[in-house]
């Protein structure tokens, strides 16, 4: 059963939203693979957007609870941090340019920029192999985690390879502590991603 705070649809709903944005973005790494694409942008801005979007219902849907629960409005946006936003109308900008010259190499403008700094350690400096691995072995074992909890079906768990079962099974311990578990027929049946990480043919 749910609570005050955490009410058991906004708690199934959470999952939801999480796994759909997750998958989302798995589409961005797939097509940001690719060599040779006259539609890219397309391909990949709509996917990346559609996770921003779904994103910003998860945000909404929370914030709406605080609101209800009685959060002093500044304070709320104090939480989410509206000073920072952006909207994707002005994009993109400057320092998104500047990041992008840094990561691929290309000399500075006049001024060098701190997003240009961020960007060139991010060329000089990758990340390995090793810890790519065990980024999409934790990525995929929240997925389907969190699609084990939407749908009431633990077992599904049984089936993965052992390392990402694993973390699979404590990600989803950690999402049911409080005891709740939310109704499978209310919630659309979705299709997991290949315990390996490989796009469907």
């Amino acid at each position: 059963m749910g609570n005050e705070f955490m009410p058991e649809g906004l708690h199934a709903a959470t999952a939801d939203l999480v796994t759909e944005t997750v998958e989302r973005l798995q589409e961005v790494l797939l097509y940001s693979q690719i060599t040779a694409e006259e539609e890219w942008p397309r391909m990949l801005l709509y996917r990346i957007t559609d996770a921003q979007d779904t994103l910003d219902m998860l945000v909404g849907l929370y914030a709406a609870q605080a609101f209800r629960a009685g959060c002093d409005p500044d304070v709320l946006k104090r939480y989410m941090q509206t000073s920072q936003e952006c909207p994707r109308t002005q994009k993109p900008r400057q320092e998104d340019i500047d990041y992008l010259d840094g990561l691929i190499g290309r000399p500075p403008g006049k001024v060098r920029s701190g997003r240009y700094q961020s960007g060139q350690i991010q060329r000089e400096h990758p990340g390995d192999s090793d810890l790519s691995d065990r980024h999409r072995d934790w990525t995929l074992a929240c997925i389907h985690a969190l699609q084990a909890f939407a749908c009431a079906a633990p077992d599904a768990l049984e089936d993965l390879p052992a390392d990402i079962g694993s973390k699979a099974k404590r990600v989803y311990a950690t999402v049911i502590q409080d005891g709740s578990q939310p109704d499978p027929t209310s919630v659309p049946a979705a299709e997991p991603p290949p315990p390996n990480g490989s796009s469907p043919s």
